[in-house]
């Protein structure tokens, strides 16, 4: 995302926000659907979520004038109601978060409270969410634990976890890099770094057992500087190497190991590269093994669907549209299919929402998303891996090299710990139908 765009969803978002402040509960019954999306609007993962708030936008504006595509091409609105988005800003800690979690609902009337993305803010809501009885759909928050810890009925992800990654992953380097005998990480010193190395080990022994652990490096977040890790990477020469770093970190890793030449050494898989590679654009180390968390960016499945997302997208904010942006949409179709097999069936309450949502298979852009682990409340989706280059002739980032490996074979089966699953070797994943690109 170019900082024009960046400075015009933040400008707008904390507008949002602050006028919803001044008229909050006296608009609350204005016949209006009211969504809130909970997100970061400042700190560091303001520049990750920034993309789904566009499509939150976006997605929002077409369900009111009735121009989304089909098979949601039914009525304006949801249940015959405009949509109204209400941004409010995930940072302060879990404390405050639950606070304006309880406003949102008591005060200010929120029907539909999506978005996350946090992890810890996830965790800490989903308690509440149950307790107020609303219906909330987290949109990227990625830990397993949210429905592996709890059972909730008014809390669903219409998005997979973390735990794709590191399958895929393991997957891809079994079939692509047979030869690999070591691995390394440099991954943040923080639950989102602790958590991606502790998976990605775990499913990399499951399919290559013998593969030794030959460096480990945990810097700081927002570090910036990285030549000593680089330095102990280069020495140790991991035929593997492993980050979960994402954003301003790891683009500063990326141009700092370019002089040692670590991507000649090591072959890098960094899963989060998607929420950097448009900005660094020709600047990107080729060949490294990325995934967009499902099949979603660059591995979306062509189909008219995905062409009317990145075409508005693209007209709208002169941009790729990432995963995030992605996740945030399939939100909103998932609501959409929800609001209009309610409809259908003759009420929109929370309650009918909640059973027309569970357990259902929605299509969007990505694909098709099934909610069919937590009891029918957590997605899962078939997950794609392949390497990053810039095509100089298209003057873009692109991919090559792809695999694609169906929903099962990357996502414990119901009732399964994801920690214990990766560690116990995966059993019971079905793996018929991988697809490689020739």
């Amino acid at each position: 995302m170019n900082s024009r765009n960046m400075r015009r969803w933040t400008t707008v978002a904390l507008s949002a926000a602050c006028l919803w402040g001044a008229f909050g509960a006296a608009q609350a019954q204005n016949g209006k659907v009211r969504i809130a999306v909970v997100t970061p609007l400042t700190g560091p993962l303001s520049v990750v979520n920034g993309p789904g708030q566009n499509a939150a936008r976006l997605m929002a504006e077409a369900i009111n004038h009735g121009t989304l595509p089909a098979p949601y091409n039914t009525s304006k609105g949801l249940g015959g109601k405009d949509v109204e988005l209400i941004f409010l800003d995930e940072n302060g800690g879990n404390a405050k978060q639950v606070a304006e979690f309880r406003g949102l609902v008591e005060k200010q009337g929120a029907d539909v409270v999506m978005g996350f993305g946090s992890a810890a803010t996830c965790l800490a809501i989903a308690p509440v969410a149950e307790e107020l009885k609303v219906l909330t759909v987290m949109s990227t928050c990625a830990t397993p634990r949210i429905f592996e810890d709890a059972k909730y009925e008014y809390v669903f992800r219409t998005a997979g976890t973390t735990t794709m990654d590191s399958v895929a992953l393991a997957l891809y380097a079994q079939a692509k890099l047979p030869a690999a005998r070591t691995v390394g990480h440099i991954n943040p010193n923080s639950a989102l770094g602790l958590d991606s190395w502790r998976d990605f080990s775990a499913a990399l022994r499951a399919v290559k057992p013998n593969v030794q652990v030959v460096a480990e490096q945990w810097p700081t977040p927002g570090a910036g500087q990285y030549s000593a890790e680089i330095s102990a990477l280069a020495t140790s020469r991991p035929d593997i190497l492993h980050t979960s770093m994402a954003g301003a970190d790891l683009e500063a890793f990326f141009m700092q190991m370019r002089p040692r030449g670590l991507q000649e050494q090591s072959k890098i898989l960094a899963p989060l590269l998607e929420l950097s590679m448009y900005r660094m654009g020709a600047q990107i180390p080729d060949g490294v093994i990325f995934t967009a968390r499902g099949t979603n960016g660059l591995f979306a499945p062509a189909s008219p669907l995905n062409d009317w997302f990145v075409s508005s997208y693209r007209a709208a904010y002169k941009d790729a549209p990432v995963y995030t942006a992605y996740q945030y949409a399939n939100t909103l179709f998932a609501l959409k299919a929800a609001y209009d097999a309610a409809t259908k069936a003759g009420a929109t309450g929370t309650p009918e929402l909640v059973k027309a949502l569970k357990g259902r298979s929605i299509e969007t852009p990505s694909g098709t998303i099934r909610l069919a682990l937590g009891n029918g409340h957590q997605a899962i989706q078939d997950m794609a891996v392949g390497e990053v280059y810039f095509d100089a002739a298209k003057k873009s980032v692109s991919v090559r090299n792809v695999m694609r490996f169906p929903a099962e074979c990357v996502n414990p089966p119901e009732g399964a710990r994801s920690e214990a699953w990766l560690k116990g070797g995966m059993p019971g994943r079905k793996c018929d139908g991988i697809v490689a690109a020739k």
